[in-house]
């Protein structure tokens, strides 16, 4: 019997490439700012920020964002010369080899893969709690884990423009809840009138510069998955680089802003009182005191749909990993099948829902906490694997456009990835420098969480090895820029 690798590739093609020139960059936006989940990320995490942090958050966002479109003017230049879904990973192959750029690869389809997966945790105990207040029942939070992974292995099979539009009705909704109740605050004059110090850069000093730049740049993440979608995308040497440009610059305005308006909710000093002693409800106490009760209880229904914007989106950028990886043989070349009538990577949405279903399930029967579990400890490899795959594809640009500049100028293409990469690598030492952040554990358990991001680089830099030492015809094909390969 033939091995996955030994797939006859005409099984593959039988089935199609991806639906091109089905979405525009709105769609993308929509994709990417949906996996970073605004109201979901903004109730969850900028409390956190501001408590451990300091108010200089609001401006470390501006801080953050200002690097990663630094990084971005590099990587929308190397989007024209790789046209396959396959993002980061064919970035970082075609600058340092295949070696490293099966590493990232197997690296970012992790992180991209338990971000979906943990978050599942998250929606499951909002959904739980909303139930319980709505209908005064308790219900078990498998059960919406389990419909949740359900209906993303469903919009997943579907054709990417559907699960685009799905992601920018929800986008728009979270936005907007945040946006009206901000304007509330600014209009009631927040509780000691209106300070713009927050947004100030030297603010960041006063506080805990780490404990913030570890969290802002998790409000990023994802951001760089525009690239996935260049087999899809009309015009791609316009959309992508207005898509990623104008990812980034949305949401520094958005999270900025957000930020601002909830550090005046409560005052200056008042505000990292309340994210320390009440965070979960800082924003509802906020929505509730400047727009009413109703601000409150349509934050709570958007805040699922939040979530449930995030898993999708995540699983979108994993199946299309999957694909690429699929289409190379690096893993098995059942997952280039791409669905005959809905054009989408089905054989990646159904695996990767598979392994979501098993890690949903294995959390139930050891009793595990799906917040502080399922979704803490699985989404604290992708903060750490995010940065670190920007690095590494920092440095790729930079050694693709050195050997040829195809054009270009050096101050695209060498110095912004050149000040890009330097950045990223401090952020990442930073990020796993206050891991605990995150986690509120030990250094045992986050000295694990960090090693499952290292153990995936170094599985995918073996599988090349192995490939080239025992399958030199597969190894030659890693990370082609053909779709047709």
């Amino acid at each position: 019997m033939a091995t996955s690798e030994q797939a006859p590739q005409a099984s593959i093609d039988q089935a199609g490439g991806l639906n091109a020139n089905a979405i525009g960059a709105r769609h993308i936006v929509f994709l990417v700012i949906a996996a970073a989940a605004p109201l979901g990320f903004s109730i969850g995490a900028i409390p956190l920020a501001v408590g451990r942090g300091g108010i200089g958050s609001a401006a470390m966002f501006i801080v953050t964002g200002i690097v990663l479109l630094i990084f971005a003017v590099g990587y929308v230049a190397m989007a024209k010369h790789v046209r396959r879904a396959g993002g980061l990973y064919l970035y970082v192959t075609e600058g340092l080899g295949r070696v490293i750029g099966l590493g990232a690869a197997f690296l970012i389809t992790l992180a991209y893969a338990i971000a979906a997966t943990a978050s599942v945790g998250v929606f499951a105990i909002l959904m739980q709690t909303l139930v319980q207040q709505m209908f005064l029942v308790q219900t078990p939070w498998v059960i919406w884990a389990l419909l949740a992974t359900a209906a993303m292995a469903l919009l997943g099979i579907l054709k990417v423009e559907l699960n685009a539009r799905v992601l920018g009705i929800i986008m728009i909704g979270e936005v907007g809840i945040l946006v009206i109740v901000g304007l509330a605050v600014v209009l009631g004059g927040g509780a000691e009138g209106l300070s713009l110090t927050a947004l100030n850069p030297t603010s960041i000093f006063e506080g805990n510069p780490g404990a913030m730049l570890a969290i802002t740049m998790a409000a990023f993440l994802g951001f760089e998955a525009t690239v996935l979608f260049v087999e899809e995308v009309r015009n791609p040497d316009r959309s992508i680089p207005r898509a990623t440009y104008g990812s980034i610059i949305l949401m520094v305005v958005l999270y900025a802003f957000v930020t601002w308006w909830v550090i005046q909710a409560f005052g200056n000093a008042g505000a990292v009182d309340q994210a320390n002693s009440d965070p979960i409800n800082m924003f509802f106490t906020a929505a509730g005191s400047f727009a009413g009760e109703w601000a409150v209880a349509l934050m709570g229904l958007l805040v699922l749909t939040s979530w449930f914007a995030s898993i999708l989106a995540f699983h979108n950028a994993t199946t299309r990993y999957l694909l690429a990886l699929g289409r190379d043989r690096a893993l098995p070349h059942r997952l280039a099948l791409v669905h005959p009538r809905w054009k989408s990577p089905w054989v990646g949405s159904l695996t990767h829902s598979t392994f979501t279903l098993i890690v949903v399930l294995v959390f139930v029967l050891i009793g595990a906490d799906p917040y502080l579990d399922l979704y803490v400890l699985g989404s604290a490899p992708a903060v750490v694997s995010i940065p670190t795959m920007e690095f590494l594809a920092a440095i790729a640009i930079i050694a693709y456009f050195a050997r040829d500049r195809r054009g270009m100028s050096v101050l695209r293409v060498i110095v912004a990835p050149a000040v890009a990469a330097i950045a990223l690598i401090g952020i990442t030492i930073l990020i796993i420098s206050q891991l605990d952040v995150f986690t509120a554990k030990g250094p045992v358990i986050n000295g694990v969480l960090v090693g499952v991001v290292a153990a995936a680089l170094i599985t995918g830099m073996l599988r090349a090895l192995f490939l080239r030492a025992r399958r030199p015809e597969i190894y030659q094909g890693l990370g082609n820029s053909n779709p047709d390969s």
